[in-house]
C-alpha cells in the first residue's frame, strides 16, 4: 500500500514540538479517526491526507498525533468507568432495596410469627386455666364426699357410743366446735383475721356475722378449701398479704387439719389442738420473712389435703419409725401429732423447693418437733435422732431424705446402738444423698439388700477403699486450697500413704507422751508413726479410722505450725482432726485453747472426745461457768474447750490480775475455728461486765472486734490472732508513760492493763513494720484511735492533749507515719520535750503535717527525725526542724528521671535522651557557659533534628532566652528540670502528647518553650486556654520571650472585627479559647470572611487539657444567626410560659413534686381524674359528694347560684383544710382512685398527711397539695407528665396562615413555621419547666439586662458570649421580665473535638490533673494517636488535706466553715495565722459563706465571683495571716493565689471547697491553690447532703460521696461518647450545606448573593431543627437523601423567585421533607 522512496528529502520537524523528523523511506495510507491519514517510516510521523486538495506539508511525529487520540481514549475510558461506577451504584442501590425488603419481609414474618406464638401461648394459658379449674371441681368433689363420710362416720360413732357416753366424753365430743368458735372470738379485734375472714366471707358468699365454722356445712366448708387453694396458689403469689393475714391464715388451716381426726373415746381435741397450735406457731416465727411465712402458709394447706384425703389410707415415713419404735401402740394423739409433722415437712420442702436451694430454718425446726416427737415416743432412739438433726444441719441432706434414712435404717436394725454406728459413718464420709457405691446402688438400696450383722463392717470397708482411691485428687485439692509447697505435699503424701498400708498393723508398745517429741525434729517416719497411733486411738475410742481428708488436714496443720505453741484462727469445725492435732501439741509440751462458735459445742466436743483424750492421758476442761472452778483449775488443764467470749472475758480477768499481783500470763495455744469467727462480732463479755471496773473495757474490746464485721475473713483472720496472741503474752507500756507525763494522774490496774493491751495488739497487729500491705491496713489505725480514746476517758484530757492526739493521727491517716512508729514518736517527744500544754509537741507536729515530714525523712546530715529528738534540746530541734524543711532541696535529676521510670509511661530511649539533654543543660547553666547559646538562626537550622546534640542546643538557646526576658525584678530565673524534661518529652514525640503536671509547676513556660520549637521548625502554633483571662494573661507575659527568639504572638479573644482577627492569624503563635478559634473557623468557612485565610491547622498546644477535652463534655459552637421569622415564636414562647409558670416545685424529703396550678378542691380533683365510666360528669358531682361529708346540704346549689367570683371564693373559704383532707379519705369510696395527700409546713416543705390505703396495682393514684381556704394543686412526680397535655393545649391555640377561616381565639403563625412548631413545640414546654428550675446565681446571672449563664460546675465563669437555645434562654429572660430577644436558630456549627482532630493527631498538652484511666481511655478513643504520662513535681509536695467534713444541714455546714476558717486563720501558741480560700459551687453560696465571714474575720475578706479586671486585681495581691478570699471555681483553676512569706511560715493557704465537685479532677484542682512550688499548704473538704444533687442526698459519709460521685462521672463520659456519634452526623451534614452555600457564593452575582445566603441559611436553620429528632436516631442515610434533594429545591427556588418576594416570606415557599 505504500512506496518506497530513495531520492534524497529535504529536512523535515514536527509542526507542533518541532522535533526534527529522519527522511521519508517509505509510506502508506490508511483512515484512521475518520479521516485518511499518511504514515511514514512504519509510524515514524504522520500527515492528513485530503484528496484533490492541496494542503501544506504538515508533519507531526508519532508522540503529538497520538496525544489527541490518547485523550480521545482516556476521556472515553473515563466515561465508560463513569458508566460502570453508575451502574454499580445503581447494582448497591437496587441490593440495598432488596435488602430493605428483605429486612422489612424478615421483620413482619418476625411479627406473624410472634402474634401466632402470643396466640398459641394464649390457647394454651387457657387451656391450663381450663384444667386448673375442673381440677380445682374434681377436688372440691372430693372433699365434700370426704367431709360427707367424715360427718357420716362421726355420726355413726355417735349413735353407737350413745348409750355409755358419760359427762367427760360429752365434753371432749364438742371440743372441737368450742374451739373453732373460739377462733373468732379469740381473734375478734384483730384486723388482719377480719381481713382473712372478710376475704373468705366476699369469696364464699357466706355473710361474715354468719362466718362462724361450728355451723359451715360441708359444702360451704368444701368452698372454703377452693378459696383459700386460688388465694395460696394463685392470687397472693403476685400479690401477697400481710404477715398478721399469713399467721391467722396457718392458725385457720391448722384449725381445719384436725377435723381428720376420728374421734373416739380417750382422745383430747383441746390437747391434740393446743399442741399442733403451738408447734405451728414455734415453725411460724422461725420464717425469717413474709416469703418464708407465705411458703409455710403453703405447706400448711397442702397438709391439710393430705390429711383430708389421704389420713389413714397409707403411712409416711414418720409413722413407720415411730410404729416400728412402739409396735404398733401408738396413741390417736401422737399418731396424728406424728403424721401432721412429718407431713408438714414433706410439703415444706415441696414448697421451699421451688423457692430457694438452701434449707431454711423452719425446716429444720419442723424436723426438730418431728425428731422430739419420735423420741418421746421412744427415748432409747435419742442417739439416731440427735445424729439425724446433725446430718441435716452440716450436711447435704434434706430433711425428707434423713427422714427416710432413719426409716430405712429402723427397719434393719433394732438397736440404736447400731443405727448411729451407721449415721456415724454416712458424716464421718460425708455421704450425700446421691452416693452409690461400686455397683451403683445408693445407701437405702445397699440397706435393704444386706443383712444387718455385717452391714456396718462392709459399708466401713466400701468406703474406706473408695476414700483410700481418691487419695491424689485430695492431695491436688489441698495443694491448691492450702498453697503448699509440692515439697511439703511429697511428705504428705509418703506420710498418709504408709499410715493407709500400714494401719492394722501399728505398734502397739509406744504410747504417745506429753512433751515425748517436737514438731521441728520429726521427719517423714515420725509423723507417720504419730499419725498411725492417733488414727488407732480414734479406732479404739470411735470404733472407726479418720478419712484420708482428715489424715491430710492433720499433716498440714503439723507441717505448717512451727510456733512453739499454736496459734491457729479460721480452722475448718472438724471435732476428729482437731482432737487429733490438739494431742499431738499436748504430746509435743503445749496446752491448747479450742475456741468454738457457739455456748453448747464445747461440752458437746469435750463430751464426744473424752474417751479419745482419756485414752492418750490428756486432761481436757471447758471454760463453761458451770462449776466453782478457778481460773487456774480450768487453765491447768491440757485441752481447754470454750467460746470466744469466754476466753476473751478469762484472759482480760486474768491478766487484770497478774498486773495487780505481778504473776505472769499462761502461756497456751489455741485453735480458734472458722465459725466462731462471725461471733467476734457480737461479743456479750458478760463476765467482764459483772465487774464494774472492767464495764469501759468491756465496750472497747466490743467496739474494736466489732470494726471488722465488714472486713474480709483474711484481715480478720489477722486481727483475731493478734487479739489472743496479745491475750497470752506479756504487755508493752509505752503509752503508760505517754499518759502520765501528759496528764499527771495515776491508773488503776485495770486501766494500766486496758492500755497496755490495746498498745501491744496495736504492735502485734501491724508487726512494727511499714510495709504496703501494713499502711493500708485499718487495723493498726484503729486500735491507735481507740487507744487514745481511752487515755481520753481515762485522764479526762484537756482540749490541748485532744488536739495533740488528733495531729498524731492526722499523721497516719495522710500515710506519713505508720500507727506504731507514729506512736513510738509520740513518746519520744514526750519523753524529752514536754512542756505545759504539750506546746512544743504540737508546734514540732505542726511543722510535720506542714512540710509532710514521713518516718523516713532525714535533714541534710541523714539524721532520722526520733534521732534528733532524743539529741537535740527543744528549742534547737524547732530551730533546726524549721530551717531544714523550710530550705529544703529541690529533687535532684536523677531522682527526677527515677520516678519518671517508676510510672512506666515512657519508652527507656525517651527517657535516655531527655536525660542526656537536661543533663547537659543543667550543667551549662550552672558553669555559667549557657550565656554563650543565643544564636537563633542556629536553632531554627537545628529544630528538625531529634539528635542528642541538637536537642541539647535547641534547649540551651530556649532556656537562655528565658533567663533573658524572665530575670527582670528576680535573681537568677532558670526553668527548672521539670521543665526541661517535659519539653524533651514534647519534642520528642511523633504523635500528639499530653502531660499531666502539678499545679504551681510551670506549666505556661513549658508551653511557651515547646511553641517556640515548633515555630522554629516552619510551624504555625495555636495555643488553646480554658478561658480568655489565662490567654491573654500568658501571651502578654511570654511576648518578650517570642520577641526575642524573632517569633510572633498574639491573642484572638479580644478581636472585634475581621481586620484585627486576620491580623492575629498571621502571627507565629496565637492564644485564644477553643470558642475563639472555632468562631473564627466558622467565619472563614461558613460567613466566608477573609479571617485566616492561609493559615493551615499544624500544631495545638492545649493549656488544662482535662477542662477543654472532658469536663466540657462535646462543646459546639456556632456564631448567631438572626432571623427575622423566628420573631413570631415569642407569642409561642410567651404562651408557654404563661401555662408553666404557673407549675412550681416542692420538696418532700428526698423527692421533688412539681406543683400544678391551685384551684378549688372538687375541680382540681375532676380535673386530675379519668371520669369514663363512672357517675361524676363534672366538678360539681365531686362537690355533691362533699355535701355528705365536709360542706353543708345544698353548697352545691348555693355555688350554683353565686352571681360573681368573690362570692364564690367566699364560700369556697369556709372549707378548712382539715376538712378537705377528710374528704379525701372519703372520696375513695366513691371512686376507683387512691389518694395521697400533702401539706406544707412553715418551711414550704411538704408534710404527708395522708397516704393512699390502696395497695391494688390496677387502682391509680392520685397526689394532692391540700392548701387553706377550699384550694389544691395536683402534684406530679415529674414535669414530664404534664409536658405532652401543654403542649396539646398550646398547639390547639395555634393556627397557621394562610388559612380558611380566621378563629379570633387563636394566634396565627406563618405557615411555613408550622413544621417547626410542631416538632419543637414539647421541647420548649420543657424547657420553661428548665427555666423554673434554674437559679440566678448558680446557673445563670442578669447582668445589663442580659442572662448570662454560669458554668459553676468547672470553671465558674460567665460566660458572656453564651446563650441557651431551643427557648431556654428566651424563658429565663421572662422570667426576669427582660426584653424578649429573639429565638436563636443554629445554622452554623464546628465541635471541639471536630476542631482537634483537624490538627492530624498534632495534639499536645498539659494540665494539673489528667484524671483517671477511663478518662484517659476516652481520649485515647477520640484521638487515636494520642499518649499521656504523669511528671514528677520539682520539690516533695507538700500539701495535707484534712480530713473532710459532711454535714447534713445547710446551717451546720456554714458553721463547719466557719469555725474551720478562722481556727486555720488565727494565731494560737504553736503558730500565728494563716490565709483562707474558700471555694464555693455558685455565686450565690459564696455570697452567703462571705456574709457569714465577714464580721469575723480580723484580716481582709474578698468575694471574688467575677473574672473582670476589677475583681483581678483584689486576688491578685499577696494575702496576709487572716486574709480570707471567698470564691467560685473562677479561683479553683489556673489561678495563683500569692501569699506572704509569714502565711507560708506559718502552714501556707488553707483551701476549704465547700461542696462536693464534678469530678476528682475539679476537686484537685482546687486543692492545687495551694502547696504550690514546693510551699507548705493544706486543704479541706467540707459539704452539705442539702447541696446535692437527689441521688446522692441518702449517703452517709464523704467518702460514700465521692464514691457516687465517681461512678456518675464514669457514666458521663460514656454518655459523651455516644454524643460523639451524633456530633459527627450533625457535622457531615453542616459539610454537606457549606458545599451549597459555596457554590451560591460562586456562581450568584454580588447583588443577589446575600439575599440568597440569608435565604437559604434560614431554610437550613429550620431544616435542622425539624429534621432534630432524625439526627437523634442517627438516620444518617435517609438525612443525606432528604438534605440533597430540599437543599437543591431550596436553592432553585430562592435563586428564582428572588426578584417578587422580599426574603424573610421566600423561605414560606421552600418546601421541607419530612
Amino acid at each position: 500500500m505504500g512506496s518506497n522512496l530513495t531520492k534524497p528529502q529535504p529536512q523535515l520537524r514536527c509542526s507542533k514540538c518541532d522535533r526534527e523528523l529522519s527522511p521519508i523511506r517509505h509510506w502508506s495510507l490508511r483512515w484512521v479517526n475518520s479521516k485518511y491519514v499518511k504514515i511514514y517510516n512504519g509510524g515514524e510521523y504522520y500527515r492528513h491526507f485530503f484528496p484533490l486538495a492541496f494542503i501544506p506539508r504538515i508533519f507531526t511525529c508519532q508522540s503529538c498525533f497520538n496525544e489527541p487520540i490518547t485523550d480521545l481514549e482516556e476521556k472515553k475510558r473515563e466515561e465508560e468507568r463513569q458508566k460502570r461506577e453508575e451502574a454499580r451504584k445503581e447494582e448497591e442501590s437496587k441490593r440495598e432495596e432488596e435488602r430493605r425488603r428483605e429486612e422489612e419481609r424478615q421483620r413482619k414474618e418476625e411479627a406473624r410469627r410472634r402474634e401466632e406464638e402470643s396466640k398459641r401461648e394464649e390457647e394454651r394459658r387457657r387451656e391450663e386455666e381450663r384444667q386448673r379449674k375442673e381440677e380445682v371441681r374434681r377436688r372440691e368433689e372430693e372433699l365434700n364426699q370426704r367431709l360427707t363420710e367424715s360427718h357420716q362416720r362421726a355420726k355413726e360413732q355417735l349413735e353407737k357410743l350413745s348409750d355409755d357416753i358419760s359427762e367427760e366424753l360429752e365434753f371432749r365430743r364438742d371440743v372441737l366446735i368450742t374451739r373453732l368458735k373460739e377462733f373468732e372470738v379469740n381473734y375478734e379485734a384483730d384486723g388482719d383475721t377480719d381481713e382473712l375472714l372478710q376475704i373468705l366471707s366476699v369469696k364464699c358468699s357466706i355473710p361474715f356475722p354468719d362466718f362462724s365454722l361450728a355451723r359451715l356445712t360441708a359444702d360451704q366448708l368444701g368452698n372454703i378449701l377452693s378459696v383459700l387453694d386460688r388465694l395460696l396458689f394463685d392470687e397472693w403469689i403476685s400479690a401477697r398479704p400481710s404477715l398478721g393475714t399469713l399467721q391467722h391464715t396457718q392458725v385457720f388451716i391448722t384449725e381445719l387439719c384436725r377435723l381428720s381426726v376420728e374421734m373416739s373415746q380417750g382422745v383430747s381435741l383441746q390437747n391434740i389442738s393446743d399442741h399442733v397450735q403451738s408447734l405451728v406457731e414455734s415453725i411460724s416465727q422461725s420464717a425469717d420473712d413474709v416469703t418464708e411465712s407465705f411458703l409455710l402458709t403453703q405447706a400448711l394447706y397442702l397438709n391439710l389435703m393430705h390429711l383430708f384425703t389421704e389420713y389413714g389410707s397409707s403411712d409416711t415415713d414418720a409413722v413407720l419409725i415411730a410404729k416400728h419404735w412402739t409396735e404398733d401402740k401408738l396413741s390417736v394423739e401422737q399418731l396424728f401429732l406424728v403424721d401432721f409433722l412429718g407431713t408438714l415437712m414433706s410439703s415444706l420442702q415441696s414448697t421451699v423447693g421451688r423457692a430457694t436451694v438452701f434449707i431454711l430454718q423452719m425446716e429444720i425446726q419442723c424436723l426438730k418437733f418431728l425428731l422430739s416427737t419420735l423420741t418421746h415416743i421412744n427415748e432409747t432412739n435419742s442417739g439416731s435422732t440427735e445424729m439425724i438433726l446433725r446430718l441435716v444441719q452440716t450436711s447435704q441432706w434434706t430433711p425428707t431424705e434423713a427422714v427416710t434414712l432413719l426409716k430405712a435404717l429402723s427397719q434393719k436394725h433394732a438397736e440404736d446402738v447400731s443405727i448411729t454406728e451407721v449415721l456415724t459413718l454416712v458424716q464421718l464420709y460425708d455421704l450425700s444423698p446421691d452416693w452409690t457405691d461400686e455397683s451403683g446402688r445408693s445407701l437405702i438400696q445397699v440397706l435393704d439388700s444386706a443383712g444387718p450383722e455385717r452391714f456396718h463392717q462392709d459399708l466401713q470397708k466400701a468406703l474406706r477403699r473408695k476414700d483410700e482411691s481418691s487419695l491424689a485428687a485430695d492431695l491436688a485439692d489441698l495443694k491448691m486450697s492450702c498453697n503448699v509447697s509440692d515439697s511439703v505435699i511429697d511428705v504428705i503424701r509418703d506420710v498418709t500413704t504408709g499410715v493407709l498400708q500400714y494401719s492394722e498393723n501399728a505398734p502397739k508398745d509406744a504410747p504417745l507422751m506429753n512433751k515425748s517429741f517436737k514438731c521441728e525434729t520429726l521427719n517423714a517416719d515420725d509423723l507417720q508413726n504419730v499419725l498411725s497411733r492417733l488414727c488407732n486411738a480414734v479406732f479404739d475410742t470411735k470404733g472407726w479410722r479418720p478419712t484420708v481428708k482428715q489424715m491430710l488436714r492433720w499433716c498440714v496443720l503439723v507441717l505448717t505450725q512451727k510456733s512453739e505453741a499454736p496459734q491457729l484462727v479460721g480452722v475448718e469445725e472438724d471435732p476428729c482432726v482437731t482432737a487429733m492435732f490438739a494431742a499431738t501439741q499436748v504430746c509435743m509440751g503445749n496446752k491448747l485453747d479450742i475456741v468454738l462458735s457457739s455456748d453448747i459445742q464445747p461440752e458437746e466436743w469435750a463430751q464426744e472426745w473424752s474417751d479419745f483424750y482419756k485414752h492418750l492421758g490428756i486432761s481436757f476442761k471447758t471454760n463453761m461457768k458451770t462449776t466453782g472452778a478457778s481460773y487456774r483449775d480450768v487453765y491447768e488443764a491440757d485441752i481447754v474447750f470454750g467460746t470466744m467470749d469466754d476466753f476473751v472475758s478469762d484472759y482480760f480477768q486474768h491478766g487484770v490480775e497478774a498486773m495487780e499481783t505481778g504473776n505472769l500470763q499462761l502461756g497456751r495455744g489455741f485453735i480458734i475455728t472458722r465459725q466462731s469467727l462471725s461471733a467476734s462480732n457480737y461479743l456479750e463479755l458478760s463476765r467482764l461486765r459483772d465487774n464494774d471496773s472492767l464495764v469501759f473495757a468491756a465496750e472497747v474490746l466490743q467496739s474494736l472486734l466489732g470494726k471488722f464485721h465488714s472486713e474480709d475473713m483474711k484481715l480478720r483472720c489477722r486481727f483475731i490472732q493478734a487479739f489472743f496472741q496479745v491475750l497470752h503474752t506479756n504487755l508493752d507500756h509505752k503509752i503508760i508513760t505517754i499518759s502520765k507525763k501528759i496528764a499527771g494522774k495515776a491508773l488503776s490496774s485495770g486501766e494500766v492493763f486496758l492500755l497496755t493491751f490495746v498498745e501491744t495488739l496495736l504492735r502485734v497487729v501491724t508487726g512494727e513494720t511499714d510495709s504496703e500491705e501494713n499502711s493500708t491496713c485499718p487495723a493498726g489505725k484503729w486500735c491507735l484511735e481507740v487507744l487514745f480514746v481511752c487515755v481520753d476517758k481515762f485522764q479526762a484530757s484537756k482540749v490541748e492533749t485532744k488536739e495533740l492526739f488528733q495531729m498524731v493521727s492526722d499523721l497516719i491517716e495522710q500515710r506519713l507515719w505508720s500507727p506504731v512508729k507514729a506512736l513510738n514518736l509520740l513518746g519520744a517527744l514526750t519523753d524529752h520535750h514536754h512542756d505545759e500544754g504539750c506546746v512544743s509537741i504540737r508546734k514540732i507536729l505542726h511543722l510535720m503535717a506542714t512540710y509532710q515530714v514521713s518516718s523516713t525523712w532525714t535533714d541534710e546530715n541523714n539524721q532520722p527525725l526520733l534521732k534528733l529528738s532524743n539529741s537535740l534540746r527543744t528549742k534547737n530541734l524547732i530551730q533546726h526542724l524549721e530551717k531544714s524543711l523550710r530550705d529544703e532541696k529541690t529533687k535532684s535529676i536523677d531522682c527526677l528521671f527515677d520516678e519518671l521510670r517508676q510510672m512506666k509511661d515512657i519508652d527507656e530511649q525517651t527517657l535516655n535522651k531527655s536525660y542526656s539533654v537536661v543533663t547537659h543543660v543543667t550543667n551549662l547553666i550552672k558553669t555559667g557557659k549557657i550565656k554563650k547559646h543565643t544564636d537563633v538562626q542556629r536553632a531554627r537550622k537545628l529544630s528538625p533534628s531529634r539528635d542528642t546534640e541538637d536537642l541539647q542546643e535547641l534547649l540551651a538557646i530556649l532556656c537562655n532566652a528565658v533567663h533573658l526576658q524572665k530575670s527582670e525584678g528576680k535573681l537568677d530565673f532558670w526553668p527548672r528540670a521539670t521543665q526541661m524534661i517535659s519539653w524533651c518529652l514534647l519534642a520528642l514525640s511523633d504523635t500528639g502528647k499530653l502531660l499531666e503536671m502539678g499545679t504551681g509547676e510551670g506549666k505556661s513556660c513549658v508551653i511557651a518553650m515547646f511553641a517556640a520549637l515548633r515555630v522554629l521548625r516552619g510551624e504555625k502554633v495555636d495555643v488553646v486556654s480554658s478561658s480568655s483571662v489565662l490567654c491573654q494573661r500568658d501571651a502578654e507575659e511570654w511576648n518578650n520571650f517570642y520577641k526575642f527568639l524573632g517569633i510572633t504572638a498574639d491573642t484572638n479573644t479580644n478581636k472585634t472585627i475581621n481586620k484585627d482577627r486576620k491580623d492575629c492569624y498571621q502571627k507565629d503563635v496565637v492564644y485564644g479559647t477553643i470558642e475563639a478559634f472555632a468562631a473564627d473557623h466558622l467565619r472563614q468557612v461558613f460567613e466566608m470572611k477573609d479571617v485566616r485565610p492561609d493559615r493551615s491547622y499544624q500544631c495545638i498546644i492545649v493549656d488544662e487539657v482535662d477542662s477543654l477535652l472532658l469536663d466540657q463534655g462535646v462543646q459546639m459552637t456556632y456564631l448567631s444567626s438572626p432571623m427575622v421569622s423566628m420573631q413570631h415564636l415569642n407569642i409561642i414562647l410567651a404562651m408557654i410560659w404563661g401555662h408553666v409558670s404557673q407549675y412550681g416545685f416542692l420538696s418532700a424529703g428526698q423527692q421533688i413534686f412539681v406543683r400544678g396550678p391551685p384551684a378549688s378542691f372538687f375541680k382540681a380533683i375532676f380535673d386530675s381524674m379519668n371520669t369514663e365510666g363512672t357517675h361524676i360528669n363534672d366538678p360539681m358531682d365531686i362537690l355533691r359528694i362533699a355535701e355528705e361529708f365536709i360542706v353543708p346540704k345544698g353548697f352545691t346549689k348555693a355555688f350554683y347560684e353565686s352571681k360573681n367570683s368573690d362570692e364564690l371564693l367566699e364560700k369556697l373559704r369556709t372549707v378548712s383544710q382539715d376538712n378537705v383532707i377528710e374528704f379525701f379519705k372519703a372520696l375513695e369510696d366513691y371512686v376507683p382512685y387512691g389518694f395521697t395527700v400533702y401539706t406544707l409546713d412553715d418551711e414550704g416543705f411538704l408534710c404527708l398527711r395522708k397516704r393512699s390505703q390502696c395497695n391494688n396495682q390496677d387502682i391509680p393514684e392520685l397526689t394532692f397539695l391540700v392548701l387553706e381556704e377550699g384550694l389544691c394543686c395536683p402534684l406530679y412526680d415529674s414535669e414530664e407528665t404534664v409536658i405532652k397535655p401543654i403542649a396539646q393545649l398550646i398547639s390547639e391555640r395555634i393556627q397557621y396562615t394562610p388559612c380558611d377561616t380566621n378563629n379570633k381565639d387563636k394566634i396565627s403563625i406563618p405557615g411555613f413555621l408550622k413544621n417547626l412548631v410542631e416538632k419543637k413545640v414539647s421541647v420548649w414546654v420543657q424547657n420553661a419547666f428548665l427555666a423554673l428550675k434554674l437559679k440566678e446565681g448558680q446557673e445563670y446571672v442578669v447582668e445589663n439586662d442580659n442572662i448570662c449563664p454560669v458554668d459553676f460546675r468547672s470553671t465558674g465563669m460567665v460566660e458572656v458570649n453564651k446563650k441557651w437555645g431551643d427557648g431556654l434562654q428566651q424563658f429565663v429572660e421572662i422570667k426576669h421580665q427582660i426584653k424578649l430577644s429573639t429565638i436563636s436558630t443554629v445554622t452554623n456549627y464546628i465541635s471541639n473535638v471536630s476542631l482537634f482532630e483537624k490538627y492530624n493527631g498534632k495534639i499536645y498538652g498539659t494540665t494539673g490533673t489528667l484524671g483517671s484511666k477511663t478518662d484517659l481511655l476516652f481520649l485515647q478513643d477520640l484521638y487515636p494517636n494520642l499518649s499521656a504520662c504523669k511528671m514528677p513535681t520539682f520539690n516533695r509536695r507538700k500539701l495535707f488535706e484534712v480530713k473532710g467534713s459532711l454535714k447534713a444541714s445547710a446551717e451546720e455546714w456554714k458553721s463547719e466553715i466557719k469555725r474551720a476558717v478562722l481556727t486555720q486563720i488565727s494565731p494560737n501558741p504553736y503558730r500565728g495565722g494563716r490565709a483562707a480560700l474558700v471555694i464555693c459551687e455558685t455565686i450565690n453560696t459564696a455570697k452567703e459563706i462571705y456574709d457569714e465571714l465577714k464580721s469575723s474575720i480580723s484580716g481582709e475578706i474578698i468575694l471574688y465571683c467575677r473574672s473582670d479586671t476589677d475583681s483581678l486585681c483584689k486576688i491578685d495581691r499577696e494575702l496576709l495571716p487572716g486574709d480570707v478570699i471567698v470564691s467560685t471555681n473562677l479561683a479553683g483553676r489556673g489561678t495563683d493565689i500569692k501569699v506572704s512569706k509569714h502565711v507560708n511560715n506559718n502552714g501556707g493557704l488553707f483551701v476549704v471547697l465547700s461542696f462536693l465537685s464534678e469530678n476528682t479532677r475539679v476537686e484537685l484542682q482546687a486543692f492545687g491553690r495551694t502547696a504550690r512550688k514546693g510551699k507548705p499548704g493544706s486543704a479541706q473538704i467540707i459539704m452539705s447532703t442539702e447541696h446535692l444533687q437527689p441521688s446522692l442526698r441518702t449517703v452517709s459519709s464523704l467518702e460514700e460521696a465521692k464514691n457516687a460521685r465517681d461512678r456518675l462521672s464514669e457514666e458521663k463520659i460514656n454518655h459523651i461518647m455516644n454524643d460523639v456519634t451524633e456530633l459527627k452526623l450533625r457535622e457531615d451534614l453542616f459539610s454537606e450545606y457549606i458545599k451549597t452555600l459555596q457554590d451560591i457564593h460562586k456562581n450568584t452575582g454580588e447583588d443577589e448573593k446575600g439575599a440568597v445566603v440569608a435565604i437559604m441559611n434560614e431554610f437550613w436553620g429550620i431544616w435542622l431543627q425539624i429534621k432534630s429528632e432524625e439526627i437523634e436516631q442517627l438516620k444518617r442515610n435517609e438525612l443525606q437523601m432528604s438534605l440533597k434533594a430540599d437543599l437543591s429545591l431550596a436553592k432553585s427556588q430562592s435563586q428564582s423567585r428572588l426578584h417578587h418576594v422580599p426574603a424573610f416570606i421566600t423561605t414560606s415557599s421552600l418546601e421541607i421533607s419530612r
